[in-house]
């Protein structure tokens, strides 16, 4: 399905017909984590109407505001009559939600943003500052409760902006994702944007094209012909299309080729002419005397363009190689490792070395051992061969899979940790209470003796079971009173009159340390061993 984890994590359409009529709305259904950003706004771009769903008892997100964003840029761009706003407030049955206060926050909130809902309109002469006012209803995913006034208001809206298409014209609309699927090749779920489409008609996105071989609609069955503002399955793509990415249907094969040779020539020229400036701005540069400038001016264009590192950077790299089950995903994908690089507060540049849609690859192997790549699979635990990742294993090549978004973002922390230096991290054993505080007096000097009930854990006089060494901290009302570092150690531990290795929880026993004395009755000793371990910070 569409979720995994309990979340959205593509874009998924369906349609609803309205009561006695021919017609239907069509909803897109997109990602709402903060990683499909692309996705969302590639979504934004195919509606005619958005309708912005917030939560009575969450109100309005960080994820809202970049609807909200999207929303007002096409309205600054366009004009308001380009896209229209609908806010539908959900959970409005949920336990403890006041939903007439719940909504007066979110009219607040919009306004915020610039937004301004029908109901406060109503009650004052000002404009808004992102379009007209726009319908907030008050919807149940539980009961229903509402969906119908939410289907009217979107058919008046539809009529307000005067929606119509030409469905005799030749179909054009955008590719909403795409993938390869095993026996099925490339297929590109696409919106109908104007005309229609049916088998047999070439098709052309970006510098990708190919002959329909099958068309279907959002519930897999095979359609005579896709019309306007239908959700579409389009099998028969030469190769991958771009989600986002504008589609039409052309004539013939030959107009095919020849717009995208067009194309391929515009950004060729396009590219010579940002080279020819980053020429410009090189002789610029050269325009300096001495001979230490020019070398220094030498060395930086080498480093820059061979990617040469300097030896003196702090910049830790770590190379990935990113495999997603569609396009849209992997652009996802890539994009949420580069920002888990980017929080980090070391310089860390996360590196995609390879790219691809599909299940791992012999190849994708081979060049994660050569470059040191750790692999990440995103919705393809179904997919990926297990030859293939026994050859991982073999080779020793760590593969990363994942169908849930925020589980393959934790693990990348985890595996981004071991590019890290390690940090020293303390690992308490064993607590204990002094009861009483003793004076021992042996042959060299007076040695103070704890006499302690073990809490928690277990006390070691040496080394835990790990083997690593133990040290000993002293705390009174909260704070720590014996030295820092690792100087204070076990000089003896007893229990009862015998000399001990350890004390469990439970027990008592009497413990003296080496450099710290000062006991009082009510202080907290603690047990614990010091490691270098590598965490994401």
């Amino acid at each position: 399905g569409t979720e995994a984890g309990g979340i959205t994590q593509v874009i998924s359409a369906f349609q609803v017909a309205l009561e006695n009529q021919e017609n239907s709305v069509t909803f897109l259904d997109t990602p709402g984590h903060a990683a499909f950003r692309s996705m969302r706004e590639s979504g934004t771009h195919a509606a005619d109407v958005i309708v912005l769903v917030v939560a009575a008892d969450d109100g309005v997100s960080q994820q809202t505001i970049e609807i909200l964003n999207f929303y007002k840029s096409i309205v600054k761009e366009a004009g308001g009559s380009a896209i229209s706003l609908v806010v539908a407030m959900t959970k409005i049955d949920k336990p403890g939600i006041d939903a007439d206060e719940a909504e007066q926050q979110i009219e607040y909130q919009l306004l915020e943003q610039g937004i301004m809902t029908e109901n406060m309109a109503a009650g004052t002469s000002d404009e808004p500052e992102y379009g007209p006012p726009v319908q907030l209803f008050r919807v149940s995913g539980m009961t229903g409760e509402g969906l119908d006034d939410l289907i009217e208001g979107l058919v008046l809206q539809s009529e307000i902006m005067d929606l119509r298409a030409d469905e005799k014209a030749r179909g054009e609309g955008i590719v909403m994702d795409a993938r390869i699927e095993k026996g099925l090749g490339v297929v590109a779920d696409c919106i109908v944007r104007w005309g229609s489409m049916s088998r047999g008609d070439v098709v052309v996105s970006g510098l990708n094209t190919g002959k329909i071989k099958v068309l279907k609609d959002v519930n897999d069955k095979t359609l005579k012909m896709g019309m306007p503002s239908q959700p579409v399955r389009v099998l028969g793509f030469e190769s991958l299309p771009k989600a986002g990415d504008p589609l039409i249907c052309v004539a013939s094969e030959d107009i095919a080729e020849k717009l995208i040779r067009r194309r391929e020539n515009l950004m060729m020229t396009a590219g010579e002419s940002t080279s020819a400036r980053q020429d410009s701005e090189n002789d610029a540069e050269f325009q300096v005397t001495g001979t230490a400038s020019k070398t220094a001016i030498m060395t930086g264009m080498a480093e820059k363009k061979y990617d040469i590192e300097d030896t003196d950077s702090q910049q830790i790299r770590i190379p990935v190689i990113i495999k997603a089950d569609a396009d849209g995903t992997l652009a996802a994908v890539q994009e949420s490792l580069m920002e888990v690089g980017e929080i980090s507060k070391l310089d860390l540049l996360v590196d995609p070395v390879g790219t691809g849609i599909g299940a791992i690859l012999n190849t994708d192997i081979a060049l994660a051992k050569q470059s040191g790549a750790h692999i990440f699979s995103f919705g393809l635990k179904s997919l990926n061969d297990r030859n293939t990742l026994a050859l991982a294993a073999s080779e020793g090549v760590t593969v990363h899979s994942h169908d849930v978004i925020y589980s393959l973002l934790d693990d990348a922390k985890d595996s981004f940790a071991q590019y890290m230096p390690p940090t020293p991290v303390d690992t308490v054993h064993g607590k204990a209470t002094i009861q009483a505080v003793f004076d021992i007096n042996n042959k060299k000097d007076a040695e103070k003796i704890a006499g302690l009930n073990v809490t928690e854990g277990t006390l070691y006089k040496q080394k835990a079971d790990g083997g690593s060494k133990v040290h000993y901290r002293v705390i009174r009302d909260g704070n720590r009173i014996s030295p820092e570092g690792e100087t204070v150690t076990a000089a003896s531990l007893k229990k009862v009159k015998d000399d001990a290795d350890s004390v469990r929880r439970g027990d008592e026993c009497g413990l003296g340390l080496s450099g710290f004395g000062d006991f009082e009755k009510g202080d907290i000793i603690e047990c614990y061993t010091i490691e270098m371990k590598h965490s994401f910070v």
